[in-house]
């Protein structure tokens, strides 16, 4: 019997984790998250296409989740729309989905089985043992998967650090798997994100250390802008409002969602000493205010972006107040980030970053040190890096070898690897590939996306005229321009353009009597992007409406 492992989502890419495991011809997906589109063109979130998985439903027994993240849970919502299987997971990451769910309409949310699984937790799929066992994150209640199989016992890391000085509540529990360490890993999956940076992570005792002395020297407001899932740090801001006598003011709906459910599941203390409404925080004096605020990855409707805009409806920022980021920058997102940090200093607010000062975030993710020290305490005999860009793959697979592992495999989305006989291949290939979901939660064609992406890249043309019965020009076309360069809204360039149509309609070669709508269209559209190609140097999209006449 052997074990397959076949990702379609977060190999060859940051996020979108989707990882499908077979064992005796029964599958267990493992994780379903997004990654978000920033291109401006409608789309919400993108998730992994699990099209084979859809052809195998009848072989699909369940859904398990290591934590909360966007990324490994971001897409379970419509998961559940092509599968009728039961989600095993942290709570902490079942409350999130169940409050994601709540919000689609499309859902019948009672009819979710829900099944919460925690340390000491033991459950058996597709002729497999799973043993949740926690690792140190940025989140509460992450875990990574002992997986006992037919070719020996599997070890997922999920995301993961190795945080010797963990927030409480949180650890790296290797006792947990320390017995099958004894008897021998066949094989380890291990978090990929940050295999290309040295050193360590850093632990989260330090950050708070860090930002107790910022806070406490700070004069005016001091808002914090941080990941809502980073509860841990949440926390530790509500010791520092404590200890510095301020209160608490929460800015942005993420915020609100995972201090209800951080509360409600008894991870995080009862803050209400210090925690006030927006409306009290209108009235607190600036020194006695502590702002955690959504956005700071710069997104343009975030809590942070309307605060350095000005426009945010509960609070006025300025000169005297401080900004701190207490997160990461998001690959891809350098350029808001910039113009958020802009904003505010334009503004006379001073910003505090990572680049300012390290002190005032540590990764959620095991650097170099961390990803070998694991490596060589595990001692497996085959290692498949996860999550993250080929380029990070390869370096963890680097890594691995330097560990001493005898068999490192490199797979992409869609690679089928195959574990047999002690021996990691890559043995087959399944279609994969992204699905884009527009913000009404349904399914965006890839056709429309590239008529979008054209036409915010270089505008669009509709051009109209008449024809007779047999489909004969009757007057001159027109034309109506959006997006397109400013040249072609003059005078004298629309005329040629409406030309060029005129001509490419009367050239139609045709041996029916009558030239039909779809031929009219056709020659029109061809011809005046051959004149946009000629005249600029750029092909707009084109419509073509046809009146016909008599």
């Amino acid at each position: 019997m052997t074990v397959r492992f076949i990702p379609l989502g977060g190999l060859g890419e940051i996020g979108m984790n989707c990882m499908a495991i077979e064992h005796d011809g029964r599958i267990v997906v493992l994780d379903c998250g997004v990654i978000f589109d920033g291109r401006g063109l409608g789309v919400d979130v993108v998730h992994a296409d699990w099209e084979w998985l859809v052809d195998r439903q009848r072989d699909v027994v369940a859904l398990v989740l290591t934590h909360g993240h966007e990324d490994h849970i971001g897409a379970v919502s419509y998961f559940l729309r092509d599968f009728d299987v039961p989600v095993y997971g942290p709570a902490y990451a079942l409350a999130l989905v169940k409050n994601r769910i709540a919000e689609h309409a499309w859902h019948r949310a009672s009819d979710i089985d829900y099944r919460v699984i925690g340390e000491g937790s033991r459950v058996d799929l597709a002729g497999m043992t799973f043993r949740p066992w926690q690792v140190t994150h940025s989140m509460p209640t992450c875990f990574g998967l002992v997986i006992e199989t037919s070719e020996g016992v599997v070890v997922h890391t999920g995301d993961f650090k190795i945080d010797d000085t963990p927030p409480p509540g949180d650890r790296f529990a290797r006792e947990v798997v320390e017995p099958f360490v004894e008897k021998g890993i066949a094989l380890v999956l291990s978090d990929s994100t940050n295999a290309l940076t040295d050193g360590r992570s850093g632990g989260e005792l330090g950050v708070s250390e860090a930002l107790q002395e910022i806070v406490a020297a700070a004069k005016g407001r001091v808002i914090v802008g941080l990941f809502a899932s980073n509860v841990h740090r949440m926390r530790m801001l509500f010791e520092v409002a404590r200890k510095t006598e301020r209160h608490v003011v929460p800015l942005g709906r993420s915020i609100d969602t995972h201090l209800r459910i951080a509360t409600e599941l008894g991870i995080l203390p009862d803050p209400h000493d210090v925690l006030v409404t927006r409306e009290q925080g209108r009235t607190l004096p600036p020194s006695r205010t502590l702002v955690l605020a959504t956005g700071s990855q710069g997104e343009p409707q975030a809590a942070l972006s309307r605060l350095a805009a000005g426009s945010h409806p509960d609070l006025v920022i300025g000169e005297g107040d401080l900004v701190v980021l207490s997160s990461r920058v998001i690959p891809g997102n350098e350029r808001p980030i910039l113009d958020l940090v802009e904003g505010l200093e334009r503004r006379g607010i001073r910003v505090l970053h990572r680049n300012l000062d390290p002190r005032v975030h540590v990764s959620g993710h095991a650097h170099k040190d961390e990803q070998r020290s694991l490596l060589e305490w595990l001692r497996p005999r085959a290692f498949l890096p996860v999550h993250g860009t080929y380029v990070h793959l390869r370096a963890h697979g680097q890594i691995a070898r330097e560990a001493g592992v005898p068999e490192v495999a490199l797979a992409l989305n869609g690679e089928v690897v195959q574990l047999a006989e002690g021996k990691l291949r890559v043995v087959d290939r399944v279609w994969s590939g992204r699905i884009h979901i527009d913000k009404g939660g349904e399914p965006v064609d890839g056709r429309v996306l590239a008529d979008r992406r054209s036409v915010a890249e270089w505008g669009e043309a509709v051009v109209s005229f008449a024809v007779d019965r047999e489909g004969k020009l009757l007057g001159e076309p027109k034309i109506t321009t959006r997006g397109v360069v400013v040249e072609a809204d003059e005078p004298d360039f629309l005329v040629d353009a409406c030309d060029a149509v005129a001509h490419a309609v009367r050239e139609i070669k045709t041996p029916r009597l009558v030239i039909d709508d779809a031929q009219l269209e056709d020659a029109a559209r061809r011809g005046l992007r051959r004149f946009f190609g000629a005249e600029l140097g750029k092909k707009p999209i084109v419509s073509v409406l046809v009146h016909r006449v008599g």
